[in-house]
């Protein structure tokens, strides 16, 4: 034996067998590699190649702005130094365009696509170069450019990321040429640009199991995931589904399926899509962008868009007309059931988001409506919260303090607000609610560019100075004079009975007349503070207070075989015959976690006694390490399934329903083990 060991077949052979044991082990480790490399399990995202393409310019053709705006978006996407993407050479992109023999930058997004397919990238981004400007500001000259940047997935032509920026110059002397001042700020635009884009993470998932319309996937509120959220789903780099986001919890989400072209099946990849505002030509009197922002609303297909114009203040305060004044992006209203509440109460949360209307200014005050009780708010939240409970206990004999519409347009001044005291009003359990809420922002009118003095001042003042400015030559508005003083007046940190409203102040200058005219008498302003009230914006789906189901037979810790009925309650209002979706859920966890917890039946219900009949404890539909626990926890929940986007999930419950407190039971006892 040792000699073969020690002979050349022998040694070959032993190497062989060591390579067979390692073989394994080696195979293991590389798998894991490559599942990681390619996002197996959302361990990591999969490599991204991306191509920039030539931007559109669409103030004035024959310039090489959008070249400019393609090299400068290059450069800073390579700084950025992300190891799940590779930038596409420009050489690259370059030859795809010349094979096609289409027009750079490429026309209309299927030419887009095609560029971006022969390239192999499988993002693509492009844009456009809106409109710029050269300005005079003291020592010198600047340009100001306006860009929008768009991210497409190739495989489906959707957009995925994208920003719409500003970029300034620096301030150069008047020698210096235009051109190279849009150059220069059209790179400070695409600095802007990628870093709003690598800043904005948008979710993703893997499909966990599918159902006929829709599927579950791994990830939900944690990573970003929101009812409503349009996403796409794709199979490597092929997309297969379109589908928006119907029911989110802490770490899971249910997609409901819109088109499909194969089909989803479990380890399939789902994105989010993102919407990239527009921007319009031109620029705002501040030399802002006019950038158009997206506003969800409760239209369900999404395609809703309120224009929400940068420099909106200038506008609203200066007297102009708008109907832009919303305050937040997003309301929608919530079923809501937690620990805190008795089994008899129900509760609605009510959840906003803000947007730049409602920045810069001092929020003061949410005032929170239902369509039920039309003459006055309902409950209210401080500025700084995005979210308020509407309880059935809410106490129906306490008051608090609103800001009413006298008569002011919503987005002006109130010089006196209109503050009036209503009582809080709670839900009633088994009703049906439609909220919307409005800000009421706090603004000092003395340090606020976009107000030249209070309502008093600027009244005299402009009899004054018009008189002057009429007679011929230039005038400047002066002001008169008022002190005005109020009760029931706000704060700026919350609302209050009995305030006081400021005085004094005086306006900038006294108008003079070129040759004939009389300048107005100078006069001092009154109010520093005054109120502005905003749009009343609209949840985008109703909401139904419910109480618990009171869970009835069998008894508690019942030992239980074969086929029995699980009998339940529900209470509401009188008349409430809305019809409700109610569930039975087996857990073997107390806190009924979702890997441990099974639907086993599903009806349709409503307010009264019900049952579900039938129900087989010892079924092998039942996960086997429920139905052989030796104890079996089970709860029944309800919702309206008409309700968008619909309960919000309770700490201990990953399912989207109002659940009744637990109960248990023994599960059927086994055949004794055969004799040994």
């Amino acid at each position: 034996m040792r000699r073969f060991i020690d002979s050349l077949p022998g040694r070959v052979i032993s190497q062989l067998v060591v390579l067979a044991l390692l073989l394994p082990t080696l195979t293991l480790g590389l798998l894991a590699r490559a599942m990681a490399q390619d996002g197996v399990g959302g361990i990591r995202t999969p490599r991204n190649f991306v191509a920039v393409v030539e931007f559109n310019n669409l103030k004035e053709g024959g310039t090489d702005y959008g070249a400019r705006a393609q090299a400068a978006l290059i450069g800073e996407y390579a700084k950025v130094g992300d190891p799940d993407l590779e930038l596409l050479p420009q050489e690259v992109v370059k030859l795809a365009i010349d094979r096609l023999g289409v027009d750079s930058p490429p026309k209309g997004l299927v030419n887009l696509l095609r560029v971006a397919q022969e390239a192999k990238a499988t993002r693509v981004v492009t844009g456009d170069v809106v409109d710029y400007m050269i300005r005079e500001v003291s020592g010198g000259k600047q340009a100001v450019v306006s860009v929008r940047v768009v991210v497409y997935d190739v495989a489906s032509g959707l957009t995925v990321n994208g920003a719409a920026v500003k970029g300034e110059s620096t301030i150069r002397p008047s020698s210096v040429d235009n051109r190279s001042l849009v150059n220069d700020a059209i790179s400070q635009a695409a600095s802007v640009a990628i870093r709003d884009i690598t800043a904005r993470k948008l979710p993703f998932g893997t499909v966990l199991n599918t159902l006929t319309t829709s599927a579950l996937i791994n990830q939900g509120t944690r990573t970003g995931f929101r009812p409503g959220m349009q996403v796409i789903v794709k199979r490597g780099r092929e997309q297969v589904a379109t589908a928006r986001i119907s029911e989110v919890e802490p770490d899971s989400s249910t997609i409901q399926i819109l088109n499909s072209t194969k089909g989803l099946k479990p380890g399939d990849r789902v994105e989010a899509i993102f919407t990239v505002p527009a921007v319009a030509a031109g620029f705002t009197s501040s030399g802002q962008p006019r950038i158009e922002r997206p506003r969800k609303s409760g239209n369900p297909s999404g395609l809703i868009t309120a224009l929400i114009v940068l420099g909106l203040a200038a506008v609203l305060l200066g007297g102009g007309n708008s109907s832009g004044n919303n305050p937040t992006s997003d309301v929608f209203a919530q079923t809501y059931m937690d620990a805190t509440l008795a089994p008899e109460d129900s509760a609605i949360q009510i959840n906003w988001r803000i947007n730049g209307f409602a920045n810069g200014r001092d929020k003061v005050r949410w005032q929170v409506w239902r369509t039920d009780v039309p003459e006055a708010p309902v409950t209210f939240a401080q500025g700084a919260d995005s979210q308020v409970i509407n309880r059935s206990t809410d106490n129906a004999t306490t008051n608090f303090t609103w800001l009413q519409n006298t008569g002011t347009p919503v987005g002006q001044c109130y010089a006196t607000p209109g503050a009036n005291s209503t009582a809080f009003r709670p839900v009633t359990a088994g009703t049906v609610y439609n909220y919307s809420v409005e800000l009421v922002q706090a603004i000092d009118t003395l340090n606020d560019p976009n107000q030249t003095g209070g309502g008093g001042g600027n009244a005299g003042g402009n009899a004054g100075g018009n008189a002057g400015g009429n007679a011929g030559g230039t005038t400047a508005t002066a002001g008169g004079t008022t002190a005005t003083t109020g009760t029931g007046g706000l704060t700026t940190g919350g609302l209050t009975t009995g305030g006081t409203t400021t005085t004094g102040g005086t306006t900038a200058t006294t108008g003079t007349t070129a040759t004939t005219g009389t300048a107005g008498t100078t006069g001092t302003t009154s109010q520093t503070i005054c109120w502005v009230l905003s749009d009343r914006v609209a949840a985008r789906g109703s909401a139904t207070a419910l109480r618990r189901p009171t869970p009835s037979a069998p008894t508690d810790g019942a030992q239980l075989n074969g086929v029995n009925v699980f009998s339940f309650a529900v209470t509401g209002a009188t008349g409430f015959n809305t019809q409700l979706e109610a569930v039975l859920e087996f857990s073997n966890d107390i806190n009924f976690a979702q890997r441990n917890t099974a639907i086993v039946a599903r009806k349709s219900t409503r307010v009264g006694p019900d049952s579900f009949s039938s129900v087989d404890v010892g079924s092998a539909a039942i996960p086997v390490a429920i139905r052989t626990a030796a104890t079996v926890f089970w709860r029944v929940g309800i919702r309206n399934a008409s309700d968008r986007p619909g309960v919000k999930p309770e700490r201990n419950g990953w399912g989207a329903y109002v659940y009744s407190l637990s109960r248990t039971f023994k599960p059927p006892v086994g055949p004794p083990p055969p004799p040994q």
